[in-house]
């Protein structure tokens, strides 16, 4: 061992979620009004060029419900997949909640403004569940991942973004199919 201290991929996201959710109560706290330039505001992104939103959204949020469902399903994936992707993971997590965020703000340019990182969740468990499959035909992540969108986005108490979880969903498909398809290609040329 070189010294190094390594946290897997989804404990430190687990970790960023909690500082997220840190800042979102202390600004709650000081003046609900500083949220908004943290969380995703689509007029603010379009009109004022808020683009940081799309990102800061995915970790900050003032709601203890989003951010202790957030901390059990990422727990939850830890559990079933260990971070096997290393720091890709985190990759997968960010690049999957902003596309979650984009589409929200293309299909409803003035929604109500989102927070949470169930879009960045959404993208890494279809990522591994379809790449599971595709390496092992292991269904159980696949069913999971259709369990986890219908009882989600069922439950209006919760006040869920339901395109940031299509939305993580389809990009998390996308970039397991295409890392599945790289890896493929290099082992059939060596």
């Amino acid at each position: 061992m070189d010294g190094k201290l390594s946290l897997p991929a989804t404990i430190t996201i687990m970790i960023l979620v909690g500082i997220g959710y840190a800042i979102g109560q202390i600004l709650y706290f000081l003046n609900p009004f500083y949220l908004v330039f943290l969380i995703q505001y689509n007029e603010l992104i379009i009109e004022y060029h808020f683009y940081w939103e799309l990102v800061t959204s995915i970790l900050v949020t003032p709601s203890v419900i989003d951010f202790s469902f957030n901390e059990i399903a990422l727990y939850l994936i830890y559990y079933l997949f260990r971070s096997k992707e290393g720091k890709i993971e985190l990759l997968i997590f960010f690049l999957t909640g902003i596309f979650g965020n984009i589409l929200y703000l293309l299909i409803y340019p003035n929604g109500l403004p989102s927070a949470g990182a169930s879009g960045g969740i959404f993208g890494i468990l279809a990522f591994y569940a379809l790449y599971e499959f595709m390496k092992e035909r292991e269904k159980g992540g696949i069913i999971l991942l259709v369990a986890a969108l219908l009882l989600s986005d069922f439950f209006p108490f919760l006040q869920v973004n339901i395109l940031a979880h299509i939305g993580g969903t389809l990009s998390g498909l996308l970039l397991s199919l295409l890392l599945f398809k790289l890896r493929h290609e290099q082992r059939s040329i060596t």
